[in-house]
């Protein structure tokens, strides 16, 4: 008898899809295509320009069944970003999860707030509220007519979770557990079952310091090649994996313009596994000083490459525009 290294499960699977007919083949697909759709509507306008130099509207969607990175220098705008498109997602009646690593919980609930009012008051924006003022609301210290409208449309649909809580206080050493790809996927089939419906995305702030258990986590090539393997496999059920990402400091010299997805900080396990990558930040070598941040795609497995933006991030208020301005050659 041959062996069977894949499980008799598994094989059985893989075997129906390679003997079934071509009707049978694209049936089986048609419930995932469907899932999948267009990706999430994140109400953030880009532009494209062809072979021609023809400028056209792009509308930013973020894919299911992939992992989005959001990639930038230290201090360049991932977690506004992160904040900005989980509000949105949110908004639009997406659910989700927010992992982060690096922030306190309150301190990105505070920013995902912001974001939101401002988004909400886009036409009003004197309306709208500061990060450091929505860290007052979140703390009880003042009101904002907002705050309902924030907790019915965002917090009940996507919620932060902070992975530095969940401390093992007998092995500090060891890692915490929402630090592990697993256990976010774990959590994530809890959400599902309690909520009986699917998440449609996690967002991980930041996916450079995701861990596993059981290896040598200082050899980061090995560390990043495990993390990225178990994404991709959460990936692979359904919901869109986005994480946070720094570019390699030997690029901070450069314009945006000229960053490459390889120069992702632990590289190329990474860049490969992303079906997009997003990067953002300021460009300090743009002449147009009302016009310094960019926003661009490295790459973009789903549809056009050459496609981006530039705009002024609101940091005070924590929010991206939700239309760019006409780009420049240089953006994209």
């Amino acid at each position: 008898t041959m062996n069977n290294y894949i499980g008799q499960d598994a094989a059985e699977d893989l075997y129906s899809e390679l003997l079934c007919d071509e009707k049978e083949f694209l049936e089986s697909l048609k419930a995932d295509a469907e899932k999948a759709g267009q990706g999430i509507k994140t109400d953030i306008q880009l532009h494209s320009v062809d072979n021609d130099g023809n400028f056209s509207p792009f509308e930013l969607y973020i894919n299911k069944f992939s992992v989005t990175a959001l990639v930038a220098r230290t201090g360049g705008g991932k977690t506004t970003l992160a904040t900005n498109l989980a509000s949105r997602m949110s908004v639009m009646g997406n659910t989700g999860l927010y992992v982060t690593l690096e922030e306190p919980a309150f301190a990105i609930t505070a920013k995902m707030f912001a974001a939101y009012s401002m988004y909400k008051n886009k036409n009003h924006s004197s309306m709208g509220i500061t990060t450091s003022d929505a860290m007052k609301v979140i703390a009880g210290k003042m009101p904002h007519p907002d705050l309902e409208g924030f907790r019915q449309e965002v917090l009940n649909r996507c919620r932060p979770v902070d992975a530095n809580k969940l401390i093992d206080k007998g092995n500090l050493a060891s890692p915490n557990l929402l630090y592990q790809p697993q256990y976010i996927a774990d959590i994530i089939a809890f959400c599902n079952a309690k909520a009986q419906q699917d998440l449609d995305f996690v967002c991980i702030d930041f996916g450079q310091l995701l861990q596993i258990e059981g290896i040598d986590n200082s050899n980061s090539f090995n560390r990043i090649k495990q993390v990225m393997m178990l994404l991709k496999q959460l990936a692979g059920t359904g919901i869109a994996v986005i994480i946070g990402a720094q570019m390699q400091r030997g690029i901070y010299s450069e314009w945006i313009y000229d960053w490459e997805p390889e120069q992702v900080k632990e590289g190329g396990d990474l860049e490969q596994a992303c079906s997009m990558m997003i990067a953002i930040g300021r460009d300090t070598k743009q002449k147009d000083i009302d016009q310094r941040d960019v926003i661009r795609l490295l790459k973009n497995r789903n549809g056009r490459k050459r496609v981006g933006g530039m705009l002024t991030i609101d940091f005070e208020h924590n929010y991206i525009p939700t239309l760019t301005e006409q780009p420049t050659e240089k953006a994209l």
